[in-house]
């Protein structure tokens, strides 16, 4: 077997190391990475030296993945020679007890003793708690839930307290301090004080038998409460035992061999329900209605809690025989339970804060305030992850920061700044989108003699009209600038993609005049507020209501249904039909006989009856009245209508007004004039009978256009 060793490592890690591998009972080559010509082998047999002889340099990430495996294999062969020395180690460990007075089964029954005593103090506590204050609680919403979860909580921990206290009280009363069999009870003690910890742990999240009080929605709780405890049982009975080995200092091999064996156990654990609960854990990530980006991690969940364990268990293999075994044991440890925790807590923190925010928000909270909300949620739930992040690479930098271990220290913390920056980002787009969606409303006009609220229901159409484009103008450049700080954290150099994209940039803006003339005539016309979205504009080809207002164009829906896209450099002259008021006039035509001031008080009554009508009432700003008589000709009276109405389609109250006025004329006995010529004879003239007989066969006789010009 090779160990490897590097310049600078402390004396007695490497009189640990070298003692570990001379204790395999296999030949040994030391070999000095960082110095190859200084360095001596030594070789003790020709299967080891073939496997060390030296290889051409390559380049540093080579060497580096090269040292890391060697590493791996190092340690992997180091745990497996060192399980056939469990054996004795265990033999001394029952010699020492022995040597005492006492034997394994006794201690064993002390600590059982002590446990047993420890539950029936938790228990009684627990039952007298009930009798108290009661365990039911009125679950409303999310909020009332973690009330209820954390009183519980909060009791199961005080449980957890006292039976942890009464336990170690009684190894201290039974038992020698210092000697071996109080720290072998104490270290059974403590796998299930450990165990218990991750039962409470598994009751707050899972609730197995209390669904109204359940924080995590998931399918199957009690199986995967089973797998929390039986990973926090192997994880504590590894954790123990390594520590007890460590205070009593036995055979560095014999740790290794059983922290190979205990971690390897824990990794099929936690690989067996990762995969087996795969589905379940999606679910629960996913939630009711996720959105693309929180399908796509739910889907990924479980692969990386899997890719996690693995990556944990490879790293243990490569600090194996190291005097880091035991920090290890603690960073991998506390490392899994953030993973399995981190998104658990960001979700549940981004929920919480949603429900409180939906408890406070009322119909007078303002845009803003509801943008910060939800901005307040994100942040929270960003917070969460980077500070997650933060604390594994303080537990894994002591560890990592040596020799050939130092570039994935680097990597790690390469990807803490691009994970601030992509967490920045996020916040700063979900407040602003926020923002715009509340400050976005449905686009309406302002109206004379309109109110203070109404102006303000002016400048939010306006602004509905301006966010859109300036919504994808603020996250295009969130996201130029994010991909630049990650790029920047990457170690790539920034300024050649700066001067280039400066090039393309400029090139870009010679071979596109008319795109350029189309951007800058819309920011113009958008900026004189000639249109806005909902509008009815006439372009002087065209006419059609504003649906979309782009960077480069306007798009029209004709009345018909088609559709226009037109470039704004293409716009001359606007008309728009929608701005203010619309005023409206038509003209009715009466015999000349009729009276005008019978005809004018006719149409007054009917503009007073549709200003009071529920649907037409509103839309009217001055109501349908007679104008005046227009015009005088030999068979009519010709009398000007007008109203003045909301813009938006007034050829309706027209419609309704002609509908309303027919019947209401009649009624007043005015008739509208036609269109039929009277002739009248004098003394010596024809009867009317022979008048009628003339006009009848005028009637039906053909006319001939060219008589008809000669008589002209």
């Amino acid at each position: 077997m090779t160990v490897v060793l590097t310049h600078g490592q402390p004396s007695e890690e490497i009189e640990s190391t070298l003692r570990a591998a001379a204790a395999s009972g296999r030949p040994v080559t030391v070999e000095w990475r960082d110095a190859p010509d200084t360095a001596p082998k030594a070789p003790i047999d020709a299967t080891t030296a073939a496997a060390t002889t030296p290889q051409p340099q390559s380049p540093a990430a080579d060497d580096a993945l090269e040292g890391l495996s060697a590493r791996f294999v190092n340690g992997l062969q180091m745990g497996l020679n060192g399980t056939s020395a469990i054996a004795a180690v265990m033999g001394d460990v029952a010699a020492s007890v022995r040597a005492e007075g006492r034997s394994i089964l006794s201690v064993t029954s002390v600590a059982l003793a002590a446990i047993l005593a420890g539950l029936a103090a938790a228990g009684l506590l627990g039952f007298v708690f009930h009798r108290l204050i009661g365990s039911h609680f009125a679950i409303v919403d999310v909020l009332h839930r973690v009330r209820a979860s954390l009183v519980r909580l909060g009791l199961d921990i005080i449980h957890l307290v006292i039976f942890a206290g009464v336990a170690h009280a009684m190894l201290r009363f039974f038992l020698t301090a210092g000697t071996a069999s109080q720290e072998l009870a104490r270290a059974l003690v403590t796998v299930a004080v450990t165990t218990a910890a991750y039962a409470v742990c598994g009751r707050f999240l899972f609730a197995p038998s209390r669904p109204q009080t359940r924080l995590l929605p998931i399918a199957r709780p009690r199986f995967h409460f089973a797998m929390l405890v039986a990973y926090g049982a192997i994880g504590a009975v590894v954790g123990a035992s390594v520590r007890f080995a460590n205070e009593r200092a036995l055979e560095p091999a014999a740790i290794e061999g059983w922290f190979l064996i205990g971690v390897t156990a824990v990794t099929f654990l936690k690989l067996y329900w990762f995969i087996a609960g795969r589905t379940d854990i999606r679910n629960l990530f996913a939630g009711e209605a996720p959105g693309a980006v929180r399908r796509a991690i739910a889907f990924v969940v479980p692969e990386f809690y899997a890719l996690s364990a693995l990556t944990l268990w490879l790293m243990g293999c490569i600090v194996a025989g190291s005097p880091n075994s035991a920090q290890w044991s603690f960073a991998g440890g506390t490392t899994q339970v953030i993973l399995l925790g981190l998104p658990i807590l960001a979700f549940g923190i981004h929920s919480l804060a949603g429900a409180a925010a939906d408890r406070r928000r009322t119909p007078a909270s303002s845009p803003l305030h509801l943008a910060i909300a939800g901005s307040v949620q994100t942040a929270l739930a960003g917070a969460v992850w980077l500070i997650g992040l933060h604390i594994i690479i303080v537990l894994w930098r002591p560890i990592m920061i040596q020799g050939d271990t130092t570039a994935a220290v680097d990597w790690i913390v390469i990807l803490e700044r691009v994970s601030l920056a992509v967490v920045a980002s996020w916040v700063i787009c979900s407040f602003l989108w926020r923002s715009f969606e509340a400050f976005a409303p449905t686009a309406r006009v302002s109206m004379p003699g309109e109110t203070e609220e109404e102006a303000q229901i002016h400048q939010t159409s306006r602004l509905s009209t301006i966010l859109p484009l300036i919504r994808n103008l603020v996250f295009g450049g969130i996201f130029a600038v994010t991909s630049l700080v990650v790029l920047s954290a990457l170690g790539i150099n920034i300024a050649p993609l700066l001067a280039g994209f400066g090039v393309l940039g400029l090139a870009l803006s010679f071979g596109s005049q008319t795109l350029v003339k189309d951007v800058v005539s819309g920011i113009f016309f958008i900026a004189d507020d000639a249109f806005r979205v909902g509008e009815y504009v006439d372009t002087g080809k065209l006419k059609g209501t504003v649906e979309r207002i782009s960077l480069r164009s306007l798009r029209l829906r004709h009345q018909n249904g088609q559709i226009h896209t037109i470039p704004y450099g293409q716009l001359q002259a606007v008309t728009n039909y929608s701005r203010d008021w619309s005023t409206v006039k038509f003209e009715l035509k009466f015999e000349r006989e009729d009276d005008p001031e019978i005809i004018r008080k006719t149409i007054k009554k009917v503009g007073l009856a549709m200003l009071e009508d529920e649907e037409f009432g509103p839309e009217f700003l001055v109501p349908l009245k007679m104008q005046g008589i227009q015009d005088v000709t030999e068979n009519s009276l010709v009398v000007r209508l007008k109203f003045t109405a909301r813009p938006g389609n007034p050829s309706i109250l027209q419609r309704e007004a002609m509908k309303r006025l027919l019947p209401a004329l009649r009624e007043a006995g005015l008739s509208l004039a036609s269109n039929a010529v009277t002739v009248r004879s004098g003394p010596g003239g024809l009867s009317d009978a022979d008048v009628a007989a003339a006009n009848a066969r005028l009637a039906k006789k053909p006319i001939d256009p060219e008589a008809a010009a000669a008589e002209t």
